[in-house]
């Protein structure tokens, strides 16, 4: 009996590809049910071991081409882009204010006119001593020349001749200093009317008829609407990353249905005061004058993007002593594939592959310790 069964195992052994079966000596008490139940249990381990193992579509990624775009989260307030505030040169009385907030002006129109009458005295004041010393100095040529003629003649002493040139000079100089002063009171008439720079909306107006102001007093402020930009401050630690011309996109607060997109303007050289962020300024465009100043915008800045980049998730990635590889599948098996990693993507949760792998390759993304290479895996496509 005990050599049938031996017998028995030997062929079972040769069936399972050369498996070592130990020699089983039984009791022949125990009858034949024992060793059927014995066969059985050995026949199915052998089974699991080489049954492949099963992956759902979740656990891997086909690799394929992709458009890569890495964004800088920013926000920041809209502002115009062109303001100037208009402030009176001189002081004086206010006669009339030509604008009102929120009213739309074009270059040139007058704004605000101050009284002239005091400033039209004065001028006329300087003029009249410019013309009187005109007047001296031509008559101090005459002078110069009669002195000169007798200086000839021996008649007028060198004294006298040195003399009249000396009257000349000081009236010369009178008459240019004169003529100064009227140059002086005669802008100072001309800028008793104050004009708009460019064409823009009043966006704030701080004086009335009959006010009375001093030099320097702010009076309006005017912006031009059609451009706009944000405010936006970067983390010294990325500001690296960010350039003139780089593309912004952003949603304005009232505006959340439409994405208004922008270009880097400036950035600011230094960091604000106490903090370790840099102002970068964003222009956008406002051609429909939807955007406000005082808007609140967020969004974010396109520092890099590549089209055709062949990526994988950052879990697909191993290591070990010969370097950097993925597990391919290849041929219902698992595949050691050695990679050159590029640079990361999306927060470094996606990598760009260099080298090793190509289009259409289909890459483990499940970080399983079992999962090995040689390892024998069909893919549940259903799954």
């Amino acid at each position: 009996m005990t050599l049938k069964w031996t017998a028995r195992f030997a062929k079972i052994g040769a069936l399972l590809g050369g498996c070592t079966l130990a020699f089983m000596y039984l009791d022949p008490s125990r009858g034949a049910v024992d060793a059927n139940e014995r066969l059985k249990e050995i026949v199915a381990s052998s089974t699991a071991i080489r049954k492949p193992f099963e992956l759902t579509l979740a656990e891997v990624t086909r690799v394929e081409p992709a458009s890569m775009v890495e964004r800088l989260r920013v926000s920041g307030e809209v502002q115009p882009v062109n303001r100037v505030v208009l402030r009176a040169k001189a002081g004086g009385k206010i006669r009339d204010v030509g604008a009102l907030e929120g009213e739309r002006v074009r270059a040139g129109d007058v704004l605000v006119r101050f009284e002239t009458g005091d400033l039209r005295s004065t001028l006329l004041q300087r003029e009249s001593d410019r013309d009187a010393a005109e007047a001296e100095l031509a008559l101090g040529i005459k002078t110069l020349s009669r002195t000169e003629q007798l200086a000839a003649k021996n008649i007028a002493s060198k004294e006298d001749l040195e003399q009249a040139r000396g009257d000349l000079a000081g009236k010369t100089s009178r008459v240019r200093s004169l003529s100064a002063q009227v140059d002086i009171a005669r802008t100072a008439l001309r800028d008793a009317d104050i004009t708009a720079p460019f064409d823009g909306v009043v966006a704030s107006r701080t004086v009335d008829a009959g006010t009375s102001v001093g030099a320097d007093a702010e009076l309006l402020t005017i912006v031009h609407p059609d451009v706009m930009e944000a405010k936006v401050l970067v983390s010294t630690r990325d500001i690296a990353r960010v350039a003139e011309g780089q593309t912004a996109k952003l949603t304005i607060d009232g505006l959340e249905e439409q994405v208004i997109e922008g270009t880097v303007a400036r950035i600011n050289p230094v960091a604000e005061s106490g903090t370790r962020f840099v102002p970068v300024y964003l222009r956008l465009p406002n051609h429909d004058g939807k955007l406000w100043g005082g808007m609140f915008a967020t969004g974010s800045i396109i520092v890099n993007e590549k089209d055709g980049a062949l990526v994988v998730p950052a879990l697909s990635l191993r290591k070990d002593d010969a370097g950097d590889y993925v597990l391919k599948l290849k041929h219902g098996y698992l595949r050691r594939q050695p990679v050159t990693i590029g640079q990361g993507w999306d927060g470094d949760r996606m990598v760009e592959i260099a080298d090793g792998i190509a289009d259409g390759d289909t890459v483990l993304t499940a970080p399983l310790p079992e999962l090995k290479p040689d390892v024998a895996v069909i893919l549940n496509e259903a799954g």
